[in-house]
């Protein structure tokens, strides 16, 4: 089978969608299909890649002014009938609900391709980043509502997703299918994290794991002052892993509140360090109220890791109260700071919190991920 995929970004531009992207692509190919994916260059110019039999177009890209790495994708509709010729897919599946997403709409209308879209985003995300955005979040909602409706098929990773996009007259056939978590690589640890404590220079225990892009619209600032009143009852550090423009104020505000010593940006990690990164944290924690699933999430629980998580978007969906962690209201760092006492507090409730992240994360196990998106290509391709 041939996939054609569009997507706003692909590796080495990191975020959610773009490792979901590539682990999708990278799957497909090594089922026996043919698959190519349209991206925005990460030079700005257009050229050609290859990613383990993954082939790439990446087309001429703008700056994205809200996301330095992030850039925008270019490609006129005659382009991209020359790459639907030359390429001949039996399925087109669009990641991205804007110029491509669009574009993939009118290519399959007028070709008679199947369009499947995966939706990955709320459309209040642009409200950390516009001012009076209220209307302009509402508009969204319709827009990717409008788009999604002239697909043959919509993806949704969570229930609470797909709900959020039917109080917006979603009407077409749609279908919960999990981003998916590698639970081979993300599991519990066997023994000390000895290697990856000395390559990072680790703190001392209790250490709370965050993983994602430094963006505004990650709510960091909450766990950061979680962590100022965390520090007035138990000593704790906070790890940050990822790399983003909002890097500046998160240490500015490190700085104001004295915790120059117990916040500690890790930057970027490679891949194959991350499994055990996971493994050396005692407690993973995240503010984000935007979140339509949550690969990291996914990830601390499949890695035996206690979750404190915000009550919005999916994560209560994936991190189950009282199970496998513990749920506060949002932007409330009080609330945040207690929840992260009662766990670190008490090693026996974190043992049994971390045991059962890791049975819900069997569910999300990303082999159920490519099964039930190949099904889904053959249907739509008979």
């Amino acid at each position: 089978m041939r996939i054609l995929m569009a997507s706003h970004g692909y590796p080495p531009t990191l975020s959610g969608v773009t490792l979901v992207v590539q682990k999708l692509a990278r799957a497909m190919v090594a089922r026996g299909h043919q698959v190519t994916v349209i991206t925005a260059s990460d030079r700005g110019e257009p050229y050609r890649d290859e990613d383990q039999g993954v082939q790439i177009e990446r087309v001429r890209s703008v700056p994205n002014p809200f996301w330095k790495e992030g850039r925008i994708p270019i490609i006129s509709q005659r382009t991209l009938r020359g790459l639907i010729g030359r390429i001949q897919p039996d399925v087109l599946h669009t990641h991205e609900t804007a110029c491509l997403g669009w574009q993939f709409v009118r290519l399959s209308r007028r070709e008679g391709f199947p369009l499947v879209a995966t939706c990955h985003y709320f459309p209040r995300f642009v409200a950390f980043y516009l001012v009076n955005a209220r209307p302009l979040c509402w508009l969204l909602s319709f827009y990717s509502a409008r788009l999604l409706n002239r697909c043959s098929h919509v993806v949704f990773a969570t229930e609470a997703h797909h709900r959020a996009f039917q109080a917006f007259s979603l009407t077409a056939p749609t279908t919960i299918i999990s981003n998916g978590v590698n639970t081979a690589r993300y599991h519990p640890p066997a023994g000390p994290e000895r290697g990856i404590e000395e390559a990072y220079h680790l703190p001392p225990r209790p250490r709370i794991l965050f993983v994602g892009r430094l963006a505004r619209d990650k709510e960091i600032p909450i766990l950061i002052e979680a962590l100022a009143h965390l520090r007035t009852q138990m000593e704790a550090h906070l790890l940050l892993v990822g790399k983003g423009d909002f890097r500046p104020q998160l240490e500015a505000l490190c700085a104001e509140l004295g915790l120059q010593g117990a916040v500690h940006f890790l930057g970027y990690v490679p891949d194959e360090d991350m499994p055990a990164l996971y493994r050396a944290a005692d407690l993973f924690a995240i503010a984000s109220t935007v979140e339509v699933q949550s690969l990291p999430t996914l990830e601390a629980m499949a890695s035996g890791v206690p979750v404190v998580a915000v009550d919005a978007g999916a994560l209560p969906e994936i991190s189950l109260h009282g199970q496998s962690g513990l749920i506060v209201p949002p932007k409330d760092p009080a609330a945040m700071a207690e929840a992260m006492r009662t766990i670190l507090s008490d090693p026996a409730l974190a043992a049994q919190m971390g045991r059962r992240g890791c049975e819900l994360a069997q569910a999300h196990a990303e082999e159920r991920t490519f099964d039930a998106y190949e099904a889904l290509y053959r249907r739509l391709a008979q």
